[in-house]
C-alpha cells in the first residue's frame, strides 16, 4: 500500500485526487465522506497552495535559461553573463560635408586663426523625414582649417579623409559625483539613449568641472566603451553601460585592478550622450546647418555654414529584441571579442552594424569554389535605405574592425548577394461539399498560404526552400483540399546594357536538369527584341542526321536537347544558333556576345528560367538568397467530389 503523497502533477484537481487518496489510506480517515466535509475545503487550499507553488518553481526555472526565458530582464541578465550586452535604441546617421565660407568684409572684422577645433554636439543640423523636423549632430571633434581667404573646410580631427557623420538625437548630459562606494552603480533614467554616442569624462573635481563647462577646458580624462578596447590592464580607462532590469541603463567602471581604472572619491563623470527617436528619423535626403558656431569668440552665424548631405540619414532603430538577443548572445560569447571563424566576423560585425544591415553570411576562402587561402569572403545585404556611398564608408569601416579585431591577416572580400527566385506551377484538388468557401477563396487562402511560406523560409541566407513543407501548409490551409503538387522553377536575372555585346555569366546555387524533353527547355528566358525581331534564348535541340541510302545527301531525322543555348523568334525559327550554354552539374549558365536592343515591358531586365535537377528543396549555400516571384507563378484548384 502506498504511504506517500504523489507529486509528480500540477493540475489542481489531480492533486487534491492525491492528496484524497492518501488520506483514504490513513485508519483514521478510511470511511471518510471527502466530497461533503469541510476537510475538502482544506485540501482545495492545499491543493491551490501545491500548483501555485509547483508553477512559480516552473516559470522560474524556465526563466534560468537562455532558450526557455520570456521576460526580457532575464533574458537580458543571462545574455550578460556570457558576456554580451544588447544593443540600445540607435540613433540614424548621416555623412554629410561641412564648408564654412566667412564674407570677406565680416571676416576683416574677426580674429580668425588658422585651426578651429568643433567639439562633438557643436555642429547642429535639422532635416525632416515626413514633413517631421529631426536634429543632428556630430559626436567626434572636427577640425576647420582656413585656406587664408576666409573659407574654412571641415574634416575629422584625427583623420580628414574619413567623412563626416552626424547622429540624430537631443544631446543629454548628466553628472555624477563621485563617493567612497567601491561598487557604485550610476543609472541612466532614460529608456531612449543611444549607448554608441555616449561619451564619458570623469574630472578631477566638481569645481574643475564647473569651470570646464564654461571655458570648454579642464582636467578631465575621457573613458571609452569596454567593447572598443584590444586589451585591458590595470591603467586602462573603460566604463561598461549595461540595460537595468528596468529597461534604464546603468554604468559601472573598473577596479583599479586587471578591469582598469576607477574614478575616486571627489572625481565628477560626466555623461553625455544622445536621446534618440530610433528609426522614425531614417530617411533624411537633406541637412541644413540649425545653429551658429564659435571660432572662439567669433560667432558663424548658420547661413554661413554649408552643408552637403552625402547619405541619407539611416540605420535607426529600437533596442533589440529579446528574440535577437537569444540569438546572437552565444556566437559573440564564442568570437571572445577576436576574429578567427567566419562566425566570429559575423558576430563582431553585427553587433557594431546590425541597423544597417539585414543579413551577413561569412566564409573561409578555403571553402570558397576559387580556393583563396588568407581571405575572408563576406556577403551582405544592407538595409534597403541605403545608398551606393553609404555602403562604401560602411564596408571601408568593417575592413578597418577586421584590422583591429582580427588575430590572423586576412583579407576581407566582400561578395554581392545573388538573388535567385523561386516559382511554382503548384496544383491542388479539392471537394468543394467539405467547405463553406467558394472556389476563389480557397484559391487566395491557398496563395496567401503559399506566399506565408515563402515570408517564413526565404530570403536570408542559408535558407533552405522544401516542397513538401510548402504542399503540407497547403494540404492543411482548408478542410475541402484533398492533395497538392508543384512544379519548381528557378530564375536569376541580369540587366543588359542596350546596344553594347556583352557576355553574361548566371550560376544558379543548385544542380539543373539534364535536357531530356525536346518540348520543355530547362533553360528559357523572357522575350527581347534584337535585330527589331522578338526573341528568347532556350537550350539548342541539336539535329541527328544519318546518311540517305543512297549514301550521299545526311537526312536529319531526329532533334536532341542540348546542353548549349541558342535563340529563336516567336515562330521558333533560329536566330542565332549559339548563343552560350549551361553546366547541369555546376548551375552555371553562359550567355555569349548577346546585343539586346530593347527589352519587352517594364521591368528593365531579362529573366533566366531553370529546371532545378531536384526540385524537392533548394539550398542556399555562400552568398546565395532565395525569393519567391509570384508573378511567375501559378495556382490552379481543380474540383473533386470524392473524399480521396
Amino acid at each position: 500500500m502506498a504511504t506517500t503523497i504523489q507529486s509528480t502533477e500540477l493540475d489542481f484537481f489531480e492533486i487534491k485526487e492525491n492528496l484524497k487518496s492518501y488520506l483514504r489510506q490513513r485508519e483514521e480517515f478510511e470511511d471518510y465522506d471527502f466530497e461533503g466535509s469541510a476537510l475538502s475545503n482544506l485540501l482545495d487550499v492545499l491543493a491551490h497552495n501545491t500548483h501555485f507553488n509547483g508553477l512559480i518553481a516552473n516559470f522560474a526555472l524556465n526563466e534560468s535559461y537562455l532558450t526557455t526565458a520570456q521576460l526580457r530582464n532575464s533574458v537580458v541578465g543571462l545574455a550578460e553573463s556570457l558576456g554580451y550586452l544588447p544593443t540600445s535604441k540607435s540613433s540614424s546617421q548621416a555623412t554629410v560635408s561641412v564648408n564654412i565660407t566667412i564674407d570677406p568684409d565680416q571676416a576683416a572684422s574677426m580674429t580668425l586663426e588658422p585651426r578651429y577645433n568643433i567639439l562633438p554636439g557643436e555642429l547642429k543640423l535639422r532635416g525632416t523625414v515626413d514633413d517631421i523636423p529631426y536634429f543632428y549632430s556630430n559626436r567626434q571633434t572636427l577640425v576647420a582649417e582656413n585656406n587664408g581667404s576666409g573659407l574654412f573646410e571641415v574634416t575629422l580631427f584625427d583623420d580628414a579623409n574619413a567623412p563626416i557623420r552626424v547622429f540624430e538625437g537631443e544631446e543629454r548630459t548628466l553628472d555624477f559625483l563621485v563617493d567612497n562606494s567601491s561598487d557604485a552603480v550610476y543609472v541612466i533614467p532614460d529608456e531612449d539613449i543611444d549607448t554608441s554616442t555616449v561619451i564619458v569624462k570623469v574630472y578631477d573635481n566638481q569645481g574643475v568641472a564647473s569651470v570646464a563647462e564654461e571655458s570648454g577646458e579642464g582636467s578631465y580624462k575621457v573613458y571609452s566603451n569596454v567593447f572598443e578596447a584590444s586589451t585591458i590592464n590595470e591603467l586602462s580607462q573603460l566604463y561598461v553601460l549595461r540595460e537595468s532590469p528596468n529597461r534604464f541603463y546603468e554604468l559601472t567602471f573598473g577596479d583599479n585592478n586587471s578591469l582598469g581604472k576607477t574614478p575616486v572619491a571627489g572625481n565628477v563623470i560626466r555623461l553625455n550622450y544622445l536621446k534618440t527617436k530610433g528609426d522614425a528619423a531614417n530617411g533624411a535626403a537633406t541637412l541644413i546647418a540649425n545653429s551658429h558656431l564659435y571660432f572662439g569668440n567669433n560667432k558663424i552665424e548658420a547661413t554661413d555654414i554649408d552643408i552637403t548631405t552625402l547619405t541619407r540619414s539611416s540605420g535607426g532603430g529600437d533596442r533589440e529584441s529579446v528574440e535577437s538577443i537569444r540569438k546572437r548572445a552565444p556566437f559573440q560569447y564564442a568570437a571572445q571579442n577576436r576574429m578567427i571563424t567566419p562566425l566570429d566576423y559575423e558576430a563582431l560585425i553585427l553587433r557594431k552594424y546590425a541597423n544597417f544591415i539585414e543579413d551577413i553570411v561569412c566564409w573561409g576562402g578555403e571553402d570558397d569554389v576559387k580556393r583563396d587561402f588568407g581571405a575572408v569572403y563576406m556577403s551582405i545585404k544592407w538595409s534597403a535605405d541605403l545608398n551606393s556611398t553609404a555602403i562604401g564608408e560602411l564596408r571601408e569601416e568593417i575592413r578597418e574592425l577586421g584590422r583591429n579585431f582580427s588575430v590572423v591577416s586576412f583579407i576581407i572580400k566582400f561578395v554581392a548577394p545573388t538573388e535567385t527566385f523561386i516559382s511554382t506551377d503548384l496544383y491542388y484538388q479539392y471537394n468543394p461539399n467539405l467547405s463553406s468557401l467558394s472556389e476563389s477563396s480557397v484559391n487566395k487562402r491557398v496563395r496567401s498560404t503559399v506566399e506565408n511560406y515563402f515570408d517564413k523560409s526565404v530570403g536570408k541566407f542559408q535558407q533552405v526552400f522544401r516542397r513538401s513543407n510548402m504542399l503540407t501548409e497547403v494540404d492543411a490551409s482548408d478542410p475541402s483540399i484533398l492533395s497538392s503538387r508543384a512544379e519548381i522553377k528557378l530564375q536569376q536575372r541580369f540587366i543588359p546594357i542596350l546596344t553594347l555585346k556583352e557576355n553574361h555569366e548566371l550560376v544558379f546555387p543548385v544542380a539543373l536538369e539534364t535536357p531530356t524533353d525536346v518540348n520543355v527547355p530547362v533553360i528559357s528566358t523572357t522575350y527581347f527584341t534584337v535585330d527589331n525581331k522578338t526573341v528568347f534564348i532556350r537550350n539548342k535541340l541539336d539535329d541527328r542526321v544519318k546518311i540517305s541510302p543512297e549514301g550521299k545527301v545526311p537526312v536529319i531525322f531526329d532533334r536532341l536537347p542540348s546542353t548549349k543555348l541558342e535563340m529563336v523568334d516567336l515562330d521558333g525559327n533560329i536566330v542565332v544558333s549559339n548563343v552560350g550554354s549551361y553546366e547541369p552539374s555546376t548551375g552555371k549558365v553562359t550567355i555569349a556576345g548577346l546585343t539586346v536592343q530593347s527589352i519587352l515591358g517594364s521591368a528593365g531586365y531579362i529573366k533566366v528560367f531553370a529546371t532545378p535537377a531536384n526540385q524537392s528543396a533548394v539550398e542556399a549555400e555562400y552568398n546565395n538568397l532565395l525569393a519567391f516571384d509570384d508573378a511567375e507563378s501559378i495556382i490552379k484548384a481543380v474540383a473533386v467530389k470524392s473524399r480521396v
